[in-house]
This record gives C-alpha cells, structure tokens and sequence, in this order.
C-alpha cells in the first residue's frame, strides 16, 4: 500500500517553478523546525528541521537531529514550528541512523507530503534547500547539483549552496517541488552534502506500527550498524591488502576508494629524531550521539629513526611515545564500556612485531565493538615501526577478521 503511495507521489510533477520566490511561496507549509526540548529545563537543547513526506502527519528529519529522543528518551521531547506559527508534539517511529534519516509524526497537524523525485536531476540543475537556519526562521537556499559525493561508503549527494546549522533534516527540491534529497552537513564555502532520496524512500516503505520504544529503538539502530560494517569489512578486505613501502618495512596503505592516505616526514631536534608518517581513515563516519561516532576504519603508521641517540636511549624514546596513541575514539561511561586489553609479540613477513590489542563494547547496542590495535617493530637499533590501528563500529568476527588480515600486510625487506 505504501508503496503504491510513494509511487504515486513520484509521478505527482507539478508544475515547473522558475524563480526561487515560486518555489518558496509553493512548499513553505511542508516544511517545519524541529525542537529537541529539555524537559527538565523546559526550552530547546537543539534545533533542525523536516519536512511532511509519504503520509500527511509523517515527517522526515535527520537522525543527529533527534538522536537525543534514542539516547536518553527521559530527558528529552521532540517538537516541531510550523511556517504559521502552529506547534506540537513529535513521535519518532523509526530511523535510519547509517543514512542520518529519522521519520516522526506530528501530533495533529496535518499537511500534503511533498512528492519525491523518481531519479536524480542532471548536473548543474537548478535545486533549493529549505530549513531553519540559527533558529532565525524558515529560508530558502538555492544551489546547483553535482551528483554522488565520490570516494565514499556513505552515500552523498553534493549540493553547491550556503546549508547552515538548523537546516539539518529540512528538503533539497527540483524545479517541480520533488525532494531530491535531505540536508545533512556542509564544509563550508557553499559545499554542502544531502542523504539521497532514495534512502527516504526506503524508510518510509518499511514497516511502521507505531511510536517506537527505546528498546525498539537500539535494536533497530543495531541491526543497521550490523549491516553495514559488514559491508565495509567486505569492501576492504580483498585477497591481497594493498601495501606501501616506508623505508624497509612494508605496511598496509589504502584498503579502500573510501579510505583516504597521506604522508608527511619531519625532524624532532629535541628528542633527536627523524619522523615519517603514513596515514589513512575513512572519509566518513555514521553519528550516533554528541559524543559517539562509528563507522570508522582510522590507521597511521610511524618510522621511527635517529642518527645520534644510542640504543638504550633510542628504545625509550619508542616507549615514551607509545603511551600516547595517535589515534583516539570518542565515547563516554553511558555508551561504552571500559577497554579490556592484552600484549604480545607475533611474526609478520619476518618482522618481529610487539602488539598491544585492545576492545570496547557498545553499552546499548548489542553485538558492536570498537577496538585499538598498537604494534611496535624494532629491527634495527636506530629505526623503527609504530603503527596504530583503530576500529569502530564493528561485529567480533568481524574485529578477528580485519586486525588478522591487516597484520599480515606487514612485511620487512631490508
């Protein structure tokens, strides 16, 4: 039946609008603020917006938008403005926190859903983005189409115009009021990046009975991580990881065109060392909360090398900084718990290599880890490899499965 629906609404064309004061004057009422109220303080904690999509009370907003209602249900409300001035309750009925969607219902209110796009505008159309930007009132944004953002794992659609804090959730629209795709985050100087609307379609289409609970909530939000670190571990880990050389060791370089690298070498004239760097992370990560991000693949390997410490010095300067990780995850007491870590030694290609692994649990999300791989390979006297791998986001199996194959891309060849 709904599905019906949305097919409906994607062959519902209006008219073609022309001018950006058309456009606003046609789809202003569809589009509302959403309030994230702190019930013990009685006024806003955040803002976004959202628009009335697939039924007439349904209304799709951003996941970071409401995130808040998932993690701590008690302390807060969701609420939504309208253009004239009418507020209300939100319900949120399911979300889709991979792709940064939530879908709510109002409490009365009542409005047309805006149709959706049956394919993607050409490049360089014409599109405009409405929200509430700084809590300042409803705005409208026109911009220009530039197709799937590349080199990612989550898709993007890249929208050239201004979207500001506040419009997170509102609608991207053609010239005929379609929406094209969801405003979610911008890098400022007009580059600015929607959730396609294909990924609305898929919320809507699922199975909706009613407000969901907490519980309903997480399991929901689980299963999707689930799924797509799945995906990504699939996507990265081939037959043969890909390998660079830094002087004579071999380490794992990008693994995936969603992997960005770099390099870089300095001196260190206090400590009397010389520095080369090699790091690579996913371009992306998946919100889960103001102090949680998953989705993350981040690792960075280090040759380290002295031309006038001696060994005994040279080896505790190695020490010295291995007890400050480059790399760090986010996460506090109420969404993850404590490390628990074990050390050894392992042989990789003929390298000796000092390990130091370390795993998390996701406190609400069952199945999940996150997990911080430490590895130190002295071969030489005066030269050495620290590398650091972190992990977030990913099944047991799947932690097991990637630390082993990115070990085994070390190698040493003098």
């Amino acid at each position: 039946m709904l599905a019906c629906l949305l097919l409906g609404l994607a062959g519902m064309v209006p008219a073609v609008a022309q001018e950006t004061e058309e456009v606003y004057a046609a789809w202003k009422d569809r589009v509302v603020q959403i309030r994230l109220i702190d019930r013990a303080a009685g006024s806003k904690a955040g803002i976004g917006s959202g628009f009335f999509a697939g039924r007439p009370g349904w209304v799709i907003s951003n996941y970071h938008v409401v995130a808040g209602l998932v993690n701590d249900p008690g302390r807060f409300e969701a609420r939504y403005v309208a253009d004239d001035g009418q507020e209300g309750a939100l319900e949120l009925l399911a979300v889709d926190a991979v792709h940064d969607l939530a879908l709510l219902r109002t409490d009365g209110l009542r409005r047309p859903p805006l149709g959706v796009a049956a394919a993607l505008p050409a490049r360089g159309a014409r599109l405009w983005s409405l929200g509430y930007p700084f809590d300042i009132g409803l705005t409208i944004v026109e911009g220009t189409f530039n197709g799937h953002l590349q080199n990612t794992l989550y898709d993007k659609l890249h929208f050239t115009g201004s979207i500001n804090p506040g419009m997170s959730g509102g609608p991207a629209l053609d010239a005929h009021g379609q929406v094209v795709g969801v405003n979610v985050s911008t890098a400022g100087n007009q580059v600015s990046f929607l959730v396609p609307v294909r990924h609305v379609i898929a919320l809507l289409s699922g199975e909706v009975t009613g407000p969901a609970s907490t519980e309903q909530l997480n399991a929901m939000v689980s299963a999707q991580l689930l799924t797509n670190q799945q995906v990504l571990v699939d996507r990265t880990l081939g037959a043969d990881l890909p390998h660079a050389r830094l002087h004579s060791y071999q380490v794992p370089a990008g693994l995936a065109d969603f992997i960005n690298c770099w390099g870089n070498s300095e001196e260190d004239p206090e400590n009397r060392l010389d520095l080369v760097y090699y790091a690579c992370q996913t371009r992306d990560d998946i919100f889960l909360s103001s102090s949680l991000r998953t989705g993350i693949i981040e690792y960075q390997h280090d040759v380290v090398s002295t031309d006038s410490l001696g060994p005994l010095r040279f080896y505790r300067q190695l020490e010295r900084r291995s007890y400050y990780p480059r790399l760090r995850l986010d996460g506090d007491e109420s969404t993850v718990s404590n490390y628990r870590c074990q050390s050894g030694f392992v042989q990789a290609d003929g390298l000796p290599m000092k390990v130091t692994y370390c795993v998390r649990a996701y406190r609400k999300l069952a199945g999940l880890y996150d997990a911080y791989l430490s590895t130190t390979s002295l071969v030489e006297d005066r030269q050495a490899l620290q590398s650091t791998l972190v992990l977030a986001g990913f099944s047991w199996e799947n932690l097991e499965r990637f630390t082993e194959g990115f070990l085994g891309a070390f190698g040493w060849q003098p």
